[in-house]
């Protein structure tokens, strides 16, 4: 494809690329009602709001959102378009001031226009614009005229800027940013760079200015620095040296009031003093180590798509500070302006990454990409420029990132020695960019354990086999290990999870070269949609009538398109954590602050059993990198444990002078036992009588053939028995990173079933998990005891297990011991062993002590601490756009459920391991409902007493559950009390 003719971008009226700053020449904001026309769709005539996308809200014959990850929407056949391009009219009319009419220009900006546009004024053609998140100016001073002046955009949903915009994301044609005309009076300011930096050693600031006008001279003013200075002309823009400046960080975002201005004009901008290098391959910011606690931030609300709402993204980003988030990815694309001015406020470390994507090409072997095609080249650097020069002021952006998921090619290289030429004080970033030739930072994708391992080993393949970072030389091996490392990508948070969270941090966080990384991601991009019964809910992909689309993997967020936080974000809050508490005989107060002291409000307790018995706290200030001890009288309490549990409990908030949003938000919560439970003192059982057709131990009524539990105290009981299915998580479902472990024998589960590539979920169903069933029971008399033995396995498959209940009276409770034996049949990995009882239904609720309150798996459970908690059945899960496994609670002591019309259950662990989860719908119903509005109407409460679950992993996209989070078959025991609550 090297004789591709791609049309270059069109230049004609469109004005340099400038910063974005505050002006006091008049500007005339064009945002608000326009006239509409759906080429083609007479009935979608009328008005539309700018800024909006046109296929929203969903539902209306303007047409619907699609989604895709991966896929192109179109034939790739470059530059070609469908000759079904939806095309919209927007018109309104402005009257132009009299005294723009005077002198100076007159421009007409856009901030964002998916994909393509026209603009014509006063009916002749101002010029065109692409780059759909990108700022485009147009000089219409000649085109406009005295009193009203008709604007009439028209907006290609497809354009050959569609090649280039193949981000995992709702495809949402329209004018969604806004629309600005500017008045730039004669001698103006055409652009202001205050290029700033910080040295850490002599505590100074500097700014190297580059302004553009024709209006010298122009004065700078800074006037908290005391900065007051006059440059004559463009050669005479000296550096300017601050003392003693405060540095812009994270931890705390100093900025500074700055004013430049000519006779014509006076801007304002807030600049901060900051630098970022790279020194011995570690990344450093303002002379320190840096750690990026990062998440990858899409633009998106489920009813407005990428329109901005300033109080919603402050709403979003205090979110992430009060969990801990100091740094932001934009992916794919540079967000809306006022979002860098917010981070730079709020103090997020910013990657800034180009509107540029060319995923699909990678189905076809990259043929023809963009990246790498000559014709392209004036397109990416197009994207670059605009990228860099509307933000090059920001504090925030430490990288400019070239884009995502592109392939590698000269034209990426072309855009990186652009950038950096243009700014030297930032580093240019792109993750793939195996060979190192032109990224300054070594970027990855949901790396494995055994991939951030050979990366780091002396000599050797950089990667594991079979992954495209291997195939490099050792020369580019050499040149890449020079570098710091940083998962751009990593922990796809989808469904529920992700596991792993602490183990990834626990290796970030002992290696300096591990510049911190970017969960993926921060919130789900489900828009809303409405069912055919009238009900509301949270659509994905393939819910809008796409022919292609990638389906729920839209939906991949530590928090819901609606706002509702996920276990996975509590869980990684924790993990991160910059101050952390541990304990060790005293409680311990640790801050990884690189560069401020801390004002936090630390409080303690001790438990016996779950209750509070002492507690205190304190507020302290602790150094950057230092540490506090608080003494805590834990001696007083151990004399009356009477052989309970003991725990001594710290957490750290931020205190009281901490901004009103984040006060008393918790940092970081540490646990440590202080006493075990003593051992269980043995009972003699009650002695048995003949017992007939069912069997009473204590209040527990029993099936006399089955073993199965038929009622405890008046409540009616359906014990399904053994269960070793759980709905399929996402990352159940996914087909993510090469699981390099998983190359052994032992994990096939039949013909094909071990293939490199099958989900979890394929393997347990091939297996029959899904649908094991009884198929023997012997009955056991004993004198104390009533033994069940039961074989479990799946049609035309032979018996996974069998399971063998032992049921006694113990002090007038039933007493089940509950042994589980893998048979000959039994292989692979299992996705839980529990025992499934169908209860009421009813408005259940859960009271228990062990881990909570949040959810827990063996992958996942830093952010749940041992303690007394109580949740009712609904508050047990939280909403989830896909229903599939969630709510599972783990390291269960005791468990009592109540509801008000039933007679309780009460369940006590002697020995083994219990988890449990409670709600509405069976493993098999959640398993079968793409939707929760799809779920059936309930009709049992359905409580799964686990022995043990598999962990979670990241598998949706990333890497799968860690060999030492798998539940392979082995034997389990768990002993219970049972009986009906008082």
């Amino acid at each position: 494809m090297t004789d591709l003719h791609i049309p270059a971008p069109e230049y004609t009226r469109a004005v340099r690329p400038s910063a974005r700053v505050e002006t006091d020449a008049d500007e005339l904001s064009l945002n608000g009602e326009w006239g509409f026309r759906l080429r083609g769709v007479p009935e979608a005539d009328g008005t539309i709001a700018v800024p909006s996308h046109w296929v929203l809200p969903t539902g209306t014959v303007r047409g619907n959102p699609a989604y895709t990850n991966l896929v192109f929407p179109i034939p790739v056949d470059p530059p070609h378009l469908p000759q079904e391009n939806p095309t919209a009219e927007y018109a309104r009319s402005v009257v132009i001031p009299d005294s723009w009419l005077v002198g100076g220009r007159i421009l007409l900006r856009t901030d964002g226009i998916e994909s393509h546009a026209e603009v014509f004024v006063g009916g002749r053609r101002a010029g065109s614009r692409l780059g759909s998140r990108l700022v485009h100016e147009l000089d219409i001073t000649d085109l406009v005229t005295p009193g009203e002046n008709e604007i009439l955009i028209v907006v290609s949903q497809w354009s050959v800027g569609t090649y280039l915009e193949d981000q995992d994301q709702w495809w949402l044609p329209g004018i969604f940013r806004d629309v600005t005309l500017r008045h730039r009076p004669v001698g103006s300011l055409d652009d202001v760079w205050l290029d700033t930096a910080f040295d850490a050693e002599s505590g100074t600031g500097e700014i190297r200015p580059d302004i553009r006008t024709d209006g010298w001279p122009v004065r700078m003013q800074i006037p908290e620095c005391g900065v007051d200075v006059v440059f004559a002309s463009a050669d005479d823009q000296a550096v300017v040296v601050v003392p003693d400046v405060r540095p812009w960080s994270d931890e705390s975002p100093a900025l500074y009031d700055a004013i430049v201005s000519t006779a014509g004009e006076s801007v304002s901008l807030r600049i901060g003093f900051r630098s970022v290098s790279v020194v011995d391959g570690v990344l450093i910011a303002n002379g320190r180590p840096l750690k990026l606690r990062g998440v990858n931030r899409h633009e998106t609300h489920p009813d407005r798509g990428r329109v901005f709402d300033e109080a919603f993204v402050r709403s979003d980003l205090e979110l992430m500070k009060r969990h801990n988030v100091n740094a932001i990815r934009t992916a794919h694309y540079p967000p809306h302006p006022r979002v860098l001015d917010l981070a730079d406020e709020y103090g997020f470390w910013v990657m800034l990454e180009c509107d540029l994507e060319t995923h699909g090409f990678e189905l076809i072997d990259w043929r023809g990409n963009p990246s790498d095609e000559p014709a392209w080249q004036p397109h990416l650097l197009d994207r670059i420029e605009r990228t860099v020069e509307r933000d090059k002021n920001h504090a925030c952006v430490f990288s400019w990132s070239l884009g995502n998921e592109s392939g590698r090619g000269r034209n990426l290289a072309a855009m990186a020695a652009w950038a950096r030429d243009r700014d030297e004080r930032r580093l240019v970033v792109y993750e793939s960019d195996h060979a190192a030739e032109y990224t300054q930072i070594y970027a990855r994708m949901y790396p494995a354990f055994e991939e951030i391992d050979a990366f780091f080993a002396e000599s050797g393949p950089i990667a594991v086999a079979h992954h495209p970072s291997s195939e490099v030389t050792d020369d580019e091996a050499r040149r890449a290990r020079a570098l710091p490392y940083l998962p751009i990508e990593y922990l796809h948070a989808m469904g529920t999870g992700p596991g792993g969270i602490a183990d990834y941090e626990r290796i970030i966080a002992a290696n300096p070269r591990i510049a911190g990384g970017f969960l993926w991601e921060w919130r789900d991009h489900a828009l809303r949609a409405t069912a055919t019964d009238g009900q509301t809910f949270l659509g994905y992909g393939g819910d809008f009538g796409e022919i292609l689309h990638d389906g729920t993997f839209i939906a991949d967020g530590l928090v819901s398109a609606d706002g509702v936080i996920s276990t996975g974000l509590v869980e990684w809050a924790q993990s991160v954590a910059p101050i952390r508490a541990s304990w060790d005989g005293a409680a311990v107060i640790a801050s990884r602050h690189l560069f401020c002291d801390a004002r936090v409000a630390v409080t303690w307790r001790i438990e016996v059993a779950g209750e509070a018995v002492l507690e205190g706290a304190t507020n302290l200030t602790i150094s950057a990198g230092g540490s506090v001890r608080v003494d805590v009288p834990a001696s007083d309490v151990l004399g009356g444990a009477d052989g309970r549990e003991v725990w001594v409990t710290v957490e750290v908030r931020h205190a009281d002078d901490a901004p009103e949003w984040l006060r008393g938000a918790l940092i970081h919560r540490a646990q440590a036992p202080l006493a075990a439970a003593g051992a269980v003192a043995e009972r003699t059982p009650t002695a048995l009588s003949a017992p007939g057709g069912e069997l009473r131990f204590g209040t527990v009524r029993v099936d006399g053939e089955t073993g199965a539990i038929t009622g405890i105290g008046g409540l009616a009981v359906n014990d399904l028995g053994v269960t070793l299915w759980r709905a399929p998580t996402d990352n159940d479902l996914g087909h993510g990173a090469l699981d390099y472990w998983q190359d052994r024998p032992e994990d096939t589960l039949g013909a094909g079933a071990g293939r490199r590539g099958a989900s979890s979920a394929e393997r347990w169903t091939e297996a029959g998990l899904d649908r094991i069933v009884p198929s023997k029971t012997t009955r056991s008399d004993a004198a104390d005891a009533v033994v069940f033995t039961t074989r479990w396995g799946a049609a035309g498959a032979e018996p996974l297990l069998e399971c063998v209940r032992t049921w006694q009276e113990v002090d007038s409770r039933a007493r089940l011991r509950v042994d589980i034996r893998p048979l000959a049949g039994a292989a692979g990995i299992w996705p839980r062993v529990g025992i499934h009882l169908a209860l009421p239904v009813a408005d259940w609720s859960a009271s228990w002590f062990g881990l909570g309150p949040e959810e827990s798996y063996s992958d996942m459970r830093e952010a749940a601490y041992v303690g007394l908690h109580e949740r009712s059945m609904a508050e047990l899960v939280r909403a989830q756009v896909h229903p599939q496994e969630s709510g599972h609670r783990s390291d269960v002591r005791t468990l009592t459920l109540r509801a008000p019309e039933f007679e309780g259950v009460d369940i006590a662990r002697i020995a083994g391991e219990l988890g449990f989860s409670l709600r509405p719908w069976s493993p098999a119903e959640l398993t079968v409902a793409g939707h929760p509005h799809e779920l059936p109407e309930p009709s049992a409460s359905h409580l799964l007493l686990d022995l043990a679950m598999h962990g979670l992993g990241s598998r949706s996209c990333g890497p799968d559950v860690r060999p030492e989070h798998h539940l392979r078959p082995c034997e389990l025991t768990v002993t219970l009390d049972v009986g009906a609550s008082s």
